[in-house]
């Protein structure tokens, strides 16, 4: 018997289009348009001057001032010790989250907490109520221990928005590997045990590469998220003193709003736009890995 429905339905590709030219939409025209004003000389400040195409003027005024390299460093020193720290203590917590013990629905509970905070409100939670140097937690503590308070995002700015941003991403990879580790096959660890290898060695050997896949995800989408931080920077340290504690999307947002450089903060959206397709190339081969090939 012949199928009416199967013989008059489109093909699949046929169905994707509205998505298609939605995205294209609400994504590329807005990119394309970035890439027009990347090539303009326009700042709003001076109306007098109006528009100027220049060219790639922009670009070699951002690659010739030394700021540009202070925030490219900034965004990878911030990138790398957040994802190192979220991975170690993700790790730990997932670890302590496995096993059965009194209270750990309300254990696991405070921990995840952190990942549902608005950032700019964890932001504003630090700095007035734990980081202040008058009236915070830390200096209170330090006054009772007979120190000096410390002015922490004042003197270590960097730090304590590593900090910050750990705080707040640690849940989402104790998640990811306390998945991993439910999902870890009894059958290779009962087998393992009566072959007497020790704990270590059952974590080093089983849990371990079991998990390989699951850090790989979680680092990866950390990845990408955390490097586009700005509402803890935005309400902390504003970016400062100076630029030690600006990154990439924060510059965009102090040449742009701040310096009203309208080609010189999409010339930086552009050079942000490359850094990231870069990272989805290998985000996709790392992937393509996990999934044994099943992403073409």
């Amino acid at each position: 018997m012949k199928s009416i429905g199967l013989k008059s339905a489109p093909p699949i590709k046929r169905l994707l289009w509205p998505s298609i030219i939605l995205v294209a939409l609400v994504t590329q025209i807005p990119f394309i348009l970035t890439i027009y004003y990347s090539f303009l000389d326009w700042n709003l400040m001076r109306p007098d001057k109006g528009a100027k195409f220049v060219w790639f003027a922009n670009f070699k005024a951002i690659f010739m001032g030394s700021e540009f390299y202070t925030v490219l460093g900034n965004t990878f020193i911030l990138t790398a010790c957040t994802l190192l720290l979220c991975l170690v203590f993700g790790l730990g917590l997932a670890l302590l989250m496995n096993r059965d013990f009194l209270g750990k629905g309300l254990l696991r509970t405070i921990f995840v907490a952190p990942f549902f905070v608005m950032p700019a409100v964890a932001g504003i939670v630090w700095k007035t109520a734990i980081l202040n140097p008058n009236f915070g937690i830390t200096a209170y503590f330090a006054g009772v221990l007979g120190q000096d308070a410390v002015d922490w995002l004042g003197s270590y700015p960097l730090q304590t928005i590593i900090a910050l941003v750990s705080w707040q991403w640690i849940p989402f990879f104790m998640l990811i590997i306390l998945a991993g580790l439910q999902s870890v096959p009894k059958d290779a660890m009962e087998a393992c045990m009566i072959d007497g290898a020790s704990t270590f060695q059952r974590f080093i050997y089983v849990v371990i590469p079991h998990l390989l896949r699951y850090i790989e995800v979680a680092v990866l989408l950390g990845l990408l998220f955390i490097m586009q931080t700005f509402g803890e920077i935005y309400v902390t340290t504003s970016g400062g003193p100076g630029y030690a504690s600006t990154n990439l999307p924060f510059y965009v947002y102090r040449v742009g709003f701040k310096g009203w450089d309208i080609g010189g903060a999409s010339a930086i959206g552009v050079v942000i736009v490359i850094i990231t397709l870069i990272l989805l190339k290998y985000l996709f081969k790392f992937l393509r890995r996990t999934f044994r090939g099943e992403l073409t």
